[in-house]
């Protein structure tokens, strides 16, 4: 047993962690994310842990005599930082040429930092990150979504035709008049399954003359083949 933290104040810094890091988890889960509240509860225990060991599990190796022991009870914490990242990468997918799963791993990080000013003592520290990060996961997205919506204005251009042999020509089309700003293509068959379609993603929002270059020049080309050119999100 640690000699200067009783054993009921282990237990309620660890309880307290515990709390703490299911609360920030519960928004991770009520968003249907895989790390949800029970992951973030075990990090933040875990971390409380390895904080409650670092303050108070070495005093009995310190004496007045001399001695060649030397004790650093920041290098337990310190270690903790660098395995969460071990976790928080986990969380983090790329899927069809997106990343998710970032918040969540921010949301790891905090946890067991909260986890661990909750071991090592610092319990108003562990609430007050609570607060914020709940503040930051559910308060702000909404304002999150508006400026994401806001900066990712519809960057894909969706070309749907009828026939199947001219899609490798409405392909070079496109790319002859737009090949810079063009980040991916993808082509495969439409909803209705009578028609082919292009979907051309680009980098930033296309400009109108640039939508109506491509659509003048498609109509040019191939008539009434061309079905629909539209931006999509």
């Amino acid at each position: 047993m640690a000699a200067d933290i009783q054993w009921y104040e282990i237990l309620g810094r660890l309880a307290l962690a515990a709390v703490l890091g299911a609360i920030v988890g519960l928004e991770r889960e009520t968003a249907g994310q895989d790390a949800g509240f029970r992951t973030h509860l075990l990090l933040s225990v875990g971390a409380a842990l390895f904080g409650v060991v670092s303050v108070g599990a070495w005093d009995h190796f310190i004496t007045d005599s001399a001695t060649n022991v030397r004790v650093d009870v920041t290098r337990v914490a310190s270690y903790v930082a660098a395995g969460v990242g071990f976790i928080g990468g986990g969380a983090i997918l790329k899927h069809a040429g997106a990343v998710r799963g970032i918040t969540t791993a921010a949301s790891l990080w905090s946890a067991a930092a909260i986890g661990l000013s909750t071991g090592v003592g610092l319990w108003f520290a562990g609430v007050a990150a609570t607060v914020i990060a709940l503040v930051a996961l559910a308060a702000l997205k909404p304002l999150s979504t508006w400026i994401d919506r806001r900066s990712h204005a519809p960057r894909s251009l969706v070309i749907i035709f009828d026939r199947p042999e001219i899609g490798a020509d409405v392909w070079h089309v496109v790319q002859e008049l737009a090949s810079a700003s063009i980040r991916s293509l993808q082509m495969g068959e439409g909803h209705h399954g009578d028609t082919t379609e292009l979907s051309v993603q680009f980098w930033n929002r296309p400009s109108k003359e640039l939508v109506d270059d491509i659509v003048d020049r498609l109509r040019a080309e191939f008539g009434s083949s061309v079905r629909s050119v539209s931006l999509h999100h």
